[in-house]
């Protein structure tokens, strides 16, 4: 039985090494090598061509080598196997500690200080409590979960919204489309952790940023593309939000002629705040792996209808 890989190009020798010591009775290989269709049970892939994976008759589930979903949504020739999303809490921690990272800064005004350095100002800034500052987490699951989490942890008040209904402790939680204008208001910050789907796709739009209260600020940590980028552009340029640390992006790599690497009010950051490392990763997909032969439910199961 073997497992066909495919990281899209990237460092497949350290997936095939982890997979391989995880579930040493399997035979990895890498998309591109000869393989015999028949042989393979599992894929483990990230933006994998779209169509390949009917090849293979004995497919038995399919799993994803990164956080998002948005490579399975653009194939709509996937097989009818379970298509198991990537799970990894090590990604999860590294996001959460990127976002505390820029929620520390925009409220310590750490930004304003590197710029007072450059003129040699010595000028404290007037801030609240950290218990005053009020952090907003867009989506609450496992990874703004986390994010929420931690955040709420280091002392500050935070709130969260989902399309359903959530409960998490101290952690002030809305739902619905009717609640989102009254989450946004009450945030100093919104952190985006949003999945894109067809649904959330330039989700984060004028009307969304607008809601926000002036002089606020926004971190994405999710997708670019639930970013609608010029809506974001014009409320930076109009004073209305006071700064956005972004992480990912519609596009990657980000044009180089892109407004976002020039405004003096963004901060980019090359997709990085959740890594994903092989060595956790396969730990994680294995045990998957291990519950599928034994019969057992596997998780997160992507949802076809969602897109996520």
């Amino acid at each position: 039985m073997t497992i066909l890989l495919n990281n899209h190009g990237y460092d497949n020798e350290s997936w095939r090494r982890e997979i391989s010591r995880e579930l040493p009775e399997l035979l990895v290989k890498v998309f591109g090598e000869p393989i015999d269709p028949k042989e393979v049970v599992y894929a483990m892939v990230w933006n994998h061509p779209a169509g390949d994976l009917n090849r293979y008759p004995n497919l038995k589930a399919i799993f994803s080598l990164g956080a998002g979903a948005e490579h399975f949504v653009a194939d709509a020739s996937l097989p009818d196997v379970p298509v198991i999303l990537l799970a990894d809490p090590a990604v999860a921690r590294d996001m959460a500690a990127h976002a505390l990272y820029w929620v520390l800064t925009f409220h310590r005004r750490y930004a304003d200080y590197r710029s007072q350095q450059k003129d040699r100002i010595w000028h404290r800034k007037q801030i609240v409590p950290t218990r005053e500052f009020r952090a907003g987490v867009l989506g609450l699951g496992r990874i703004g979960t986390e994010v929420a989490s931690r955040i709420r942890d280091f002392g500050y008040a935070v709130s969260g919204w989902d399309r359903t209904a959530r409960q998490i402790e101290g952690i002030a939680c809305y739902s619905g489309a009717d609640s989102l204008p009254e989450f946004l208001s009450r945030n100093d910050v919104v952190i985006n952790a949003l999945p894109l789907s067809p649904q959330t796709r330039h989700f984060l739009d004028g009307k969304i940023f607008s809601a926000m209260p002036p002089g606020s600020f926004f971190i994405n940590i999710s997708r670019g593309a639930v970013v609608h980028d010029e809506s974001l552009l014009d409320v930076l340029d109009s004073g209305h939000l006071a700064g956005a640390a972004l992480d990912a992006f519609a596009q990657e790599p980000l044009r180089a002629e892109h407004r976002f690497w020039s405004h003096p009010q963004v901060f980019v950051t090359p997709h990085m705040s959740g890594a994903t490392f092989a060595a956790s990763a396969a730990t994680v997909i294995a045990n998957n792996v291990r519950r599928l032969e034994r019969g057992l439910d596997v998780f997160p199961l992507f949802d076809r209808a969602d897109g996520y």
